[in-house]
């Protein structure tokens, strides 16, 4: 009898894995993204507006186009993740909007960079946010 409760009701896989999404688009919450070359290094700076706190991480991430007269706008984008930021609810405190930034040190003199980032809830979903592009001169 006990087999045959094994066999009906087993432990096997009951439904193929469904992907975690998020019902709420957390990209509106960053804005004013801005790329600067400044002396050897890629400045990056936005507002952050999450009043619930719902953004738990930001993952800076970089892709080199190529080099300036040489750069191929139609190619795919790979993106590498360069940085990380964890958002905590005191970094916001009582504003309403919090200006944040990342410097990049590892870039080359002539290479145009595009930049994004990933904002992602506590539960680890993350949506990408495009952001800018900078010719490092």
């Amino acid at each position: 009898m006990l087999a045959l409760v094994f066999v009906f009701f087993g432990c096997g896989v009951k439904n193929n894995p469904i992907p975690r999404t998020s019902m709420i688009d957390y990209r509106p919450m960053v804005d004013k993204i801005e790329a600067v070359s400044k002396d050897d290094a890629v400045v990056l700076s936005w507002e952050l507006n999450d009043e619930d706190a719902l953004i738990k991480n930001i993952y800076i991430e970089r892709s080199e186009q190529g080099a300036a007269g040489n750069e191929c706008p139609e190619c795919p984008q790979k993106f590498e993740r360069i940085g990380h930021l964890e958002i905590s609810k005191p970094l916001l405190g009582k504003q309403k909007t919090k200006k944040q930034g990342f410097v990049d040190t590892k870039v080359e003199k002539g290479k145009i960079y595009n930049y994004r980032l990933m904002l992602c809830d506590i539960a680890g979903v993350c949506q990408d946010k495009p952001a800018t592009q900078v010719n490092f001169k």
